[in-house]
């Protein structure tokens, strides 16, 4: 059984899935710009890493992919699939 949402409520949920929207757009476009430099730029970044810490550069490249992987993964993870979890929520509740 449906319990019925307060309006408050209903537009609390509403609100921090529009956060939760714009926080995964936003770093989905910082890994956009993250991915460009480093297509782009890659060889000079990694002379800036490579005059800080003695890296080879498979282990950077590895390094550097992996962390934007984990970074999509936790984008996913923390951004989009709760705002996917809240709006079918206030679907269900709003149709019933």
């Amino acid at each position: 059984m449906k319990t019925a949402l307060a309006r408050e409520s209903i537009n609390l949920f509403d609100a921090i899935a529009g956060i939760l929207l714009r926080c995964f757009l936003f770093l989905v476009v910082a890994q956009l710009v993250v991915w460009a430099a480093f297509w782009l730029a890659g060889d000079a970044i990694y002379r800036l890493y490579a005059a800080m810490i003695d890296v080879p550069r498979p282990e950077y490249d590895h390094l550097m992919l992996s962390s934007m992987l984990l970074l999509k993964v936790l984008n996913v993870v923390l951004f989009l699939t709760p705002f996917i979890a809240i709006k079918l929520m206030l679907r269900g509740r709003l149709e019933g």
